[in-house]
């Protein structure tokens, strides 16, 4: 697993923790606006900057 992918889990595991109904496992419907960042999150794409062996961010493609 990249470093990107690491940073990306992490952050996810985090904000599923914010929403007490999807931290819980409830399968009660709502409105969770935690789970639109969690979606936009997961859609993060771009090219990793490795320096020195360090992760230090991502470069996004222009479009």
């Amino acid at each position: 697993m990249s470093e990107m992918m690491k940073i990306k889990q992490n952050i996810l595991s985090q904000l599923s923790g914010l929403c007490a109904h999807c931290s819980s496992g409830s399968n009660r419907q709502h409105r969770c606006p935690v789970r639109e960042i969690s979606l936009r999150v997961q859609s993060l794409r771009g090219v990793p900057l490795i320096v020195n062996s360090q992760f230090k961010g991502v470069l996004w493609p222009r479009i």
